[in-house]
């Protein structure tokens, strides 16, 4: 049966420390049945491992974040980023797809808004192997670009990458459209979409079949300021109703169709 879908949130993030049960009961609660967590380096994803074995709502989306993924070459950043071997996890990731752990490779992608050039290099190879990784057992990937979607989509697209999701896309609307529409990727749209005018357009003209929805929790709450949380999906699911003038009940059902042809090579 359909239900509301997250495809990108973070659970394990520390402003979920103490009521991370309740988020996902309140989740279940509104009708959000499936919860994509995603992984950012080795801390997060086993936490992210663990979650979803106390939870078959809770699928596992393991990653590096490209900051992490240049973990040695980045400096002066106003967040901390744990050092790691990254050889390493990437190997551990592939472990854990090798033997059906996992249901998508992520977030992974390549960032220039917090770093400089001198570290695309490395974040490119680091993104081209966990893409390999996605390839080789049948995985979805879940994508992070800032300031490089272009260069992002270039890569996939020389890797055939066709089971690809962009989350929070924030390049050029009419550039992902065309991707949607060229290459059959995905674009999830976050819980701001109804405050965002480029949000509103990719719900508005993205082909119906590539619309995802999203959280990105804790962050991108549709209320300034709020803890995000995946309850809050079905808020964008009733917008994108009214947009397309649908009911809640098409909408609902055309994403959780959208997002069985992304996370399954042959939905059931």
């Amino acid at each position: 049966m359909a239900h509301y879908i997250d495809v990108h949130t973070h659970l394990t993030h520390q402003k979920f420390a103490t009521d991370c049960h309740e988020v996902i009961a309140r989740a279940l609660k509104a009708g959000v049945k499936t919860m994509v967590v995603n992984g950012l380096n080795p801390e997060s994803n086993r936490q992210v491992l663990e979650l979803s074995r106390q939870y078959s709502s809770v699928w596992p989306a393991l990653g590096i974040y490209p900051i992490d993924a240049i973990n040695h070459l980045a400096q002066n950043l106003p967040f901390p980023v744990q050092t790691f071997d990254v050889r390493e996890e990437i190997s551990w990731i592939e472990s854990l797809a090798k033997s059906g752990q996992i249901k998508a490779i992520g977030e992974c992608g390549l960032d220039g808004y917090w770093v400089q050039e001198n570290t695309f290099a490395e974040q490119e190879k680091v993104f081209i192997d966990l893409m390999e990784i996605a390839q080789k057992y049948d995985l979805p990937i879940i994508i992070h670009t800032r300031k490089r979607e272009k260069r992002a989509m270039e890569i996939l697209a020389h890797h055939k990458m066709e089971r690809v999701n962009f989350h929070c896309y924030g390049g050029k609307t009419k550039l992902a459209i065309k991707a949607s529409h060229d290459f059959g990727w995905w674009f999830s749209i976050p819980c701001t979409a109804p405050s965002n005018q480029a949000f509103t357009k990719l719900l508005g003209e993205l082909p119906e079949d590539k619309i995802l929805t999203e959280t990105d929790a804790p962050y991108l709450s549709p209320v300034k300021g709020d803890r995000n949380e995946p309850a809050n999906i079905v808020q964008t699911v009733k917008y994108l109703a009214t947009i397309k003038g649908w009911t809640i009940d098409q909408a609902r059902d055309q994403i959780w169709n959208n997002f069985n042809r992304l996370m399954r090579p042959h939905p059931q």
